[in-house]
């Protein structure tokens, strides 16, 4: 199934006698428009109208191009559930399998989507395959506690089958690392002091083996550029929990310290951070899971940021706002699995912006 097939299955609660302007009409000039550089109502309109002929070689686009309110009207009208099952039904039929996808878990605030206080500022926590750049799934929470349920709420419904899955210290929690197990996926979480005595069993435990100097590197990183240095280096035990901590984390058979040497205009720093795993001890892709954890930052919430403009974006209207998130998210997953024509995801846009076959290849392939 094309994208556009895909955007067939979404629903809306307009009334049937306010459906002048087709739903999939609407989603398709708004996808195309993020694709050309648009960052609000009044650049869809804009794009729209300079681009009326393109559109209609493969929408009808009956009676015409809606007015800014009036798209600012219906995508509010969509229901946001359907249109991520959309999106998640497009990227599986986009996916390749592999042997052992890693899915990250984060949060992130749009900046810009609130009309009096940020704090009303909208969340949304995202599922993202970082070895294909691919954004799986997305959920809007109310805060940041409320990410702990939300995330939940996402395992239950993707298919984690023999993925890695990454998450922060927030989300170390007994019943969220138990859904993991359920999924028949493995974990790799950070432990902070929210869980003060899993933590301070975890650094007892290398604090033993680092000053008996029995401590063993599997894995190893260097750095250098712009005036920073930087060395990772990875260790990996068998965990031995108290008996009364097993009881409480059942799935953790291993834990990690990664320990980080840095060198930045001449001061050098040291630090140590702490993760539990389901892994067996000694897995040579533990480093490697714990830095594609934060390709998320780099690899999703930079490019919505910097090159989309996300956090600048005051477009602050009800299930609107998670719409044109998702939006956003689907440009990004087809400029991702794009190879052709152009080096960056921001030169890709910008000759989307400019190319009409351009544009149409990276819908149509």
């Amino acid at each position: 199934m094309t994208l556009i097939e895909h955007l067939t299955l979404v629903e809306e609660t307009r009334s049937d006698i306010n459906r002048k302007h087709d739903l999939v009409d609407v989603m398709f000039l708004v996808i195309s428009a993020i694709m050309a550089g648009a960052e609000g109502w009044q650049d869809i309109e804009t794009y729209g109208e300079s681009k009326a002929d393109w559109l209609r070689k493969y929408r009808p686009f009956t009676h015409g191009i809606p007015r800014r309110h009036t798209i600012a009207r219906i995508l509010q009208s969509v229901v946001p559930e359907s249109l991520l099952e959309a999106l998640a039904s497009w990227i599986n039929d986009c996916r390749k399998s592999n042997d052992k996808p890693i899915i990250a878990f984060d949060g992130k605030v749009l900046r810009g989507s609130y009309r009096n206080k940020s704090s009303e500022a909208l969340q949304l926590v995202t599922a993202y395959d970082t070895e294909k750049g691919l954004v799986l799934s997305q959920k809007a929470t109310p805060s940041k506690k409320g990410e702990i349920g939300t995330v939940r709420a996402m395992l239950d419904v993707l298919n984690l089958n023999g993925a890695v899955v990454t998450l922060d210290a927030l989300h170390c929690q007994r019943e969220t690392l138990e859904k993991i197990q359920e999924k028949k996926a493995h974990m790799v979480v950070q432990v902070k002091h929210n869980q003060p005595l899993l933590r301070e069993a975890v650094q007892s435990q290398f604090q033993e083996v680092f000053d008996a100097n029995k401590e063993q590197v599997i894995a190893e990183h260097k750095e250098t550029g712009h005036g920073r240095k930087e060395e990772r280096y990875v260790f990996q035990l068998k965990a031995k929990l108290s008996p009364e901590l097993v009881d409480k984390w059942p799935s953790i058979r291993s834990i990690i310290a990664v320990e980080r040497h840095r060198v930045i205009k001449g001061k050098g720093t040291v630090d140590t951070s702490y993760y539990v795993s389901s892994l067996p001890p000694k897995h040579k892709m533990i480093g490697h899971y714990i830095r594609q954890h934060w390709r998320i930052e780099n690899s999703q919430h930079y490019i919505l940021d910097v090159v989309f403009k996300e956090d600048a974006s005051r477009i602050a209207i009800g299930d609107a706002v998670e719409n044109m998130g998702l939006f956003r998210r689907f440009v990004l997953n087809i400029l991702k699995q794009s190879t052709c024509g152009a080096p960056s995801q921001r030169n890709k846009l910008k000759r989307a912006s400019w190319d009409d076959n351009y544009r149409a290849e990276l819908f149509f392939g």
